[in-house]
């Protein structure tokens, strides 16, 4: 989001609306934690904020913390020993009221009324203007806290920073989940040795596991694919656009996961692919695709280069491919 100069006079700022964030897609690509740091840093640009936090919490355990600008181990070291769940009025209030933002000015009664510990903690950390909002995730015990807070010489927080918040609120609340979602997705892919992965309707990988990663450079290549992304005719079925794929020695099942379609892939074994050409064909392209010149294979086998080249035309034309990379692929090599 662009980045804007804060007014001299707080209050005359303009009243944010609840862009969107645009973070669905990195949510469903991304681990948790990147996730995460990269959702802070756009909402610390959105609300001018100097430094902040994202916790998440299980009533009977911490979960994780990502935060911006603060050593968090250190943080939390201190917040431990000088007991801060009793003294952290705001979460407080943030919890009273889920999905509602709420924020504190250290001319706040409730701040000036903290204990000298809290308030040295605050301003140790460089926090003089302090903004949250807790988020539950739907269907369990857990809360999300997320935290953006101003050091000295920022401005105060105003009711209008906070209904901005709390109109981003159900987008950031949708992203965090979507991403938890994807998040147990991946790790129940990682458990199957087969290349398995998660694309949406327009066949764009999601997600996938190692196997499928080692096996999407010969995968692209069958495609013609420049980004991650399966063609339509593969996830509808045609079996003309899958027949190179299925002479490169691979079958595809395309079933429809909670997530997205669920994409898996299994190896025949590549003697497939070099049956459909003639010895002399077989011959030359293995030893092309190991990486050998025209000319090499010619010298090779005693041929001229232009009868390599023929022979190549003519194994490109029975595998319907148009690269090395993707004749490689349909043998197998």
């Amino acid at each position: 989001m662009p980045s804007r100069t804060p007014p001299s006079d707080p209050d005359a700022r303009p009243t944010r609306t609840a862009e969107p964030l645009s973070l669905l897609r990195l949510a469903r690509t991304t681990g948790s934690e990147r996730f995460q740091h990269e959702l802070l840093r756009r909402l610390l640009d959105e609300f001018r904020a100097d430094h902040g936090a994202i916790n998440t919490w299980h009533p009977r355990s911490f979960v994780s913390s990502v935060g911006i600008g603060y050593d968090l181990a250190a943080m939390s070291e201190q917040w431990n020993r000088i007991n801060g769940a009793e003294l952290d009025f705001i979460t407080f209030a943030m919890r009273a009221q889920p999905e509602q933002a709420a924020f504190a000015n250290d001319d706040d009664p409730r701040w000036q009324r903290t204990p000298p510990a809290w308030r040295e903690f605050l301003s140790g950390h460089g926090i003089v203007h302090q903004m949250g909002v807790a988020i539950p995730f739907e269907g369990s015990e857990t809360f999300v806290h997320l935290y953006l807070n101003r050091g000295p010489g920022s401005p105060a927080h105003t009711e209008r920073d906070a209904r901005a918040l709390t109109a981003l609120t159900p987008q950031i609340r949708e992203s965090l989940l979507v991403n938890r979602l994807y998040a147990h997705a991946r790790q129940g892919l990682d458990e199957e040795a087969q290349p398995l992965a998660l694309t949406d309707a327009d066949g764009w990988v999601l997600f996938a596991n190692r196997a499928f990663c080692a096996a999407w450079p010969a995968l692209a290549a069958l495609a013609g694919a420049t980004s991650p992304r399966l063609p339509q005719a593969w996830l509808a079925g045609h079996r003309s656009a899958l027949r190179p794929l299925e002479a490169a020695g691979w079958s595809m099942e395309v079933g429809h996961d909670e997530s997205g379609l669920r994409v898996a892939l299994r190896r025949r074994p590549a003697r497939d692919g070099i049956a459909a050409l003639t010895s002399r064909q077989a011959e030359i392209a293995r030893l092309y695709c190991l990486g050998h010149s025209s000319k090499d294979v010619g010298l090779r086998l005693g041929l001229s280069p232009a009868t390599v080249r023929v022979h190549l035309r003519n194994a490109y034309s029975r595998a319907g491919v148009g690269s090395r990379a993707a004749l490689r692929a349909w043998l197998g090599l």
